[in-house]
């Protein structure tokens, strides 16, 4: 995989701990770049605070890194401004469901043409292992030594509830599924959410690559299983817990307008709306205020 993605390199070196799973998602992110020859200069990803948030130092991009839960957000208003640019939001579960939230389910009902890969380790990595809402509720954590009081939720049936055109779920330590996952969430004309299990070898040391592979099921390897299917979809999700995992396409729903395409005053223009900002001289407004 390496040979290919070079062009996607800086000369920064990775800040993570050894085993991180950031590694192994990152290298599929680059690889799935670079098989599909997306240039670092066509490409622009929005990066969250976090230690997902350090890969913005690792790979060529446009990047930006923005306040903490609102990597979508900001990556929904970069595609919008250029839609010729691949446009993807990096960010952890702490922030995609807490700080976050709100701008994940309006990307999924707007269907922003953007790819949304969320890396799940089921805690506050950076900030030394603070429960997030994926957090087992008896899990002892930093801060929280008899667990998290209160419950989470199941964040795979949420996804489902908002009706996504497209949900995939991979692994950091499959990266040849994971690269071809953000292939396809790349390629699809919509909202693509791609949540990530990730190994986290400094606060979530149970789950090592060995409970991985015991408790991860492909799609598809599941009998008479279509990923067009709503409802079975939402009957899979339904069954997924941090302990019953499913890796693959869980979902995907094509020839669905996006966002843009939706916009009816934008029918007729040819340039994107990048190209439109002008310098404006506010020197007279500014004599009102004088």
């Amino acid at each position: 995989m390496a040979q290919n993605t070079e062009k996607y390199n800086t000369n920064k070196r990775p800040t993570w701990c050894p085993g991180c799973g950031n590694f192994g998602i990152h290298m599929a992110l680059k690889t799935a770049l670079a098989e599909l020859e997306i240039a670092p200069s066509e490409t622009f990803i929005a990066f969250d605070i976090g230690c997902n948030g350090n890969g913005a130092d690792t790979i060529s991009t446009y990047g930006f890194k923005g306040l903490h839960g609102r990597a979508v957000a900001l990556a929904s208003g970069a595609k919008l401004a250029n839609k010729k640019f691949t446009v993807i939001a990096d960010q952890g579960d702490g922030a995609c469901f807490h700080e976050g939230i709100d701008h994940l389910v309006n990307a999924i009902k707007s269907n922003y043409d953007i790819t949304i890969l969320i890396h799940n380790n089921e805690n506050f990595a950076l900030t030394t292992g603070q429960a997030t809402v994926t957090t087992n509720q008896d899990k002892p954590m930093y801060g929280q030594p008899y667990g998290k009081p209160e419950k989470g939720f199941n964040i795979n049936e949420f996804i489902m509830s908002l009706h996504p055109t497209f949900f995939a779920k991979g692994y950091s330590g499959d990266i040849k599924e994971l690269k071809d996952l953000i292939k396809k969430g790349i390629k699809h004309h919509g909202c693509s959410v791609i949540e990530i299990s990730q190994l986290c070898p400094s606060y979530n040391k149970e789950a090592t690559p060995q409970w991985f592979n015991e408790h991860i099921t492909k799609v598809s390897t599941l009998k008479d299983y279509s990923n067009k299917s709503y409802d079975k979809a939402m009957e899979l999700s339904k069954k997924m817990t941090n302990d019953k995992i499913y890796t693959g396409v869980i979902y995907q729903q094509n020839n669905v307008e996006s966002f843009y395409d939706n916009l009816k005053n934008r029918k007729n223009y040819k340039t994107e709306l990048v190209d439109e900002v002008k310098e404006y001289n506010i020197k007279p407004l500014l004599k009102y205020f004088e």
